[in-house]
């Protein structure tokens, strides 16, 4: 993406499009916020021309001599009504910025509903990176969305103004035809400010460019050529109080100074932020200037229509004022679109991403209700290799789940065994071969009903910062015995009855002060709890507990496989030692399956990988 791009240099159709995109999905978020606000606007704007409607009243009043009673009728009448309007409007625009902070919200959730709905082999691709990327840099200096509200808001003020001007000052403007000189002096003054507003307005958007170019800039390095300035850390959420613990044992100040305070001191920082000052104050000083020279024209008028004398003194106020806060008004509606447009390009990256179509195929066969868990999964020549890489995860692998088997697969790190899960659970689709559900093609089927199949604890499983039974049940609604009887089953029973709060204590305290810490074991017991509680047919450990020492894993593993009974259960692990209760192993090496049987036929083999892993790994069991 280059710099003339992002220049404010795009074809005047393309923001017209971008703004119309942006505009309607903000008003999809909220159908109400534009029309309520645009009468809050519309209310706002009327108040000063009634204002200046009210003093040209006033003025012609004393110089025809009206009555004090008619004119003080007249005014209080008048106060009383720009009284009311201000209060309706104040009372629209303050209701229609609650609605702002919520579109606000919903927008930026926006993104992350899309990142859980995407594919997930999507997620890590270069395209998606790459628009997360530009999310993140398009909304470091601009105000996100509200920069669109704002903008746009601003434009239709503006816009308001035009046609308040134009309503108000017309009819006064008509007195002018009486006047020849009137006339040539009025158009003298309108060509000048026309001229002097247009050399403004071009240096000021000259000058937006430059600010534009600035922040488009990826790093400190492309403005000064110096350090990058890691402001997650300097002014974010990425140093809180987990990672803060690496920071004070290895001694990492020196390393978050370099990162964070030695670029702010930096010459070359310095002097890029300096730079960008400048062309704000002179973007700052650029727009003004359009201002003071509509003022000025106001005055010409004034003047002009004074000597002419054929015009009351109500109606020159009420001439020079329309006037003047039309060319005000045109200035600013120029001003608040350009802004509109820089605003709405930024939104551009969201907006690509949000509308990002899936490319996996998404089946339409319902997967069969079965009771008695009968499903059998097979793996017909399947090959696989992540987008980008050169070597395949996975190589022509053919094998099968029976039903109630318990399968170990082990092999050493890399060796495909969670790729194995992920293209199992469909989070991939294979390249090469077929992967098959009671000879059905996993395909076909409904992907949320394909997926209630399996219940699955990762390596890197997560926990959320909420209660303890939401984190079981994966649910703001839960059964609580069963969530109760499920932790007990995964041996945090005792933990559970030290907790106050029971199963609404907090897990952590990003959210509650009276949050608890708990350990890596203590996680590992919630995360298998939580696959007890789903009941789905297959349940899945992929290496939940490699932390934890080989005796540890090996007693994990022989309860889980009490807990799940008749069900069909995989277990991953590259410690032979933990999977020896299970039926069947099978055996991955370099993304190959190269051994399948039992521990007891796999370590006769003498010649084969499941005996050298074994081997090499006894001295940590006790062989």
């Amino acid at each position: 993406m280059t710099a003339d791009y992002l220049l404010m240099k795009l074809p005047l159709r393309e923001h017209c499009k971008n703004m119309r995109k942006v505009l309607k999905y903000a008003h999809g978020l909220d159908r109400c916020y534009f029309p309520a606000m645009g009468a809050s606007l519309l209310l706002k704007v009327s108040v000063p021309y009634m204002e200046l409607m009210l003093s040209a009243y006033i003025l012609d009043g004393i110089s025809t001599h009206t009555g004090i009673r008619e004119m003080l009728t007249v005014i209080t009448a008048s106060v009383v009504v720009i009284m009311l309007v201000q209060f309706l409007s104040q009372a629209i625009f303050h209701r229609m910025e609650v609605h702002r902070e919520q579109m606000y919200c919903l927008y930026g959730c926006e993104t992350q509903t899309k990142m859980l709905e995407m594919d997930y082999s999507r997620i890590d691709s270069p395209k998606v990176k790459e628009l997360k990327d530009r999310i993140r840099k398009d909304n470091n200096w601009g105000a996100g969305i509200n920069g669109v509200f704002w903008s746009f808001n601003g434009a239709m003020e503006n816009l308001f103004h035009l046609i308040g001007a134009a309503v108000v000052g017309l009819p006064a403007a008509g007195y002018l035809l009486r006047s020849g000189t009137a006339v040539v002096w009025s158009l003298l003054a309108v060509l000048m400010i026309v001229q002097v507003t247009a050399v403004c307005l071009r240096m000021h958007f000259r000058r937006q460019g430059d600010c534009w170019r600035y922040h488009e800039a990826d790093t400190v390095e492309e403005k000064e050529e110096t350090l990058c300035f890691a402001w997650d850390f300097a002014g974010q959420e990425s140093y809180n109080y987990k990672n803060g613990k690496d920071i004070r044992t290895y001694g990492g100040y020196g390393l978050m100074e370099r990162w964070t305070t030695e670029v702010l001191r930096h010459k070359g920082f310095r002097n890029a932020m300096v730079r960008a000052a400048r062309n704000d104050a002179g973007e700052e000083f650029f727009g003004a200037a359009a201002g003071a020279a509509a003022n000025g024209g106001a005055y010409l008028i004034i003047v002009a229509v004074a000597l002419a004398g054929t015009i009351t003194v109500g109606n020159v106020v009420r001439l020079a004022g329309a006037f003047s806060r039309f060319l005000e008004a045109a200035a600013g509606t120029l001003q608040d679109v350009s802004r509109l447009a820089m605003a709405a390009r930024q939104q551009m990256s969201t907006l690509a991403l949000i509308h990002m179509e899936n490319e996996m195929y998404q089946g339409r066969l319902p997967v069969e209700k079965r009771s008695d868990g009968a499903y059998r999964i097979a793996f017909r020549n399947v090959s696989f290799k992540y987008p980008g890489a050169e070597r395949y995860a996975l190589k022509n692998v053919s094998l099968e789940l029976v039903v109630g088997e318990k399968l170990a697969i082990v092999g050493m790190n890399g060796s495909g065994k969670t790729t194995m899960i992920k293209l199992l659970c469909r989070l991939y689709d294979p390249q090469e071969g077929e992967i098959l559900l009671n000879g059905v093609d996993i395909r076909k089927y409904k992907q949320e009903e394909y997926s209630r199949l399996f219940s699955v604890v990762f390596q890197d499983f997560m926990l959320y910062p909420f209660p303890l039974a939401q984190n079981v049940a994966v649910s703001g609604s839960y059964d609580s015995g069963l969530v109760r009887k499920c932790l007990e089953d995964a041996d945090f029973g005792e933990r559970l009855a030290s907790m106050e709060k029971g199963l609404e204590t907090y897990l952590y305290k990003d959210y509650e002060d009276e949050g608890i810490e708990i350990s890596g074991g203590e996680a590992q017991k919630i995360a298998i709890a939580r696959a007890i509680y789903k009941e789905a047919p297959f349940i899945l450990l992929d290496e939940p507990t490699a932390a934890l020492d080989p005796l540890a894993e090996y007693e994990i593993y022989s309860n889980f496989d009490r807990i799940t009974g008749t069900k069909t259960a995989v277990y991953i692990s590259h410690r032979l030692s933990s999977c020896r209760f299970c039926e069947k192993i099978a055996v991955f090496h370099e993304g190959e399956l190269v051994q399948l049987g039992s521990h007891k036929e796999l370590v006769a083999d003498r010649s084969g990988k499941y005996y050298e892993l074994w081997s090499a790994q006894a001295q940590y069991y006790g062989g």
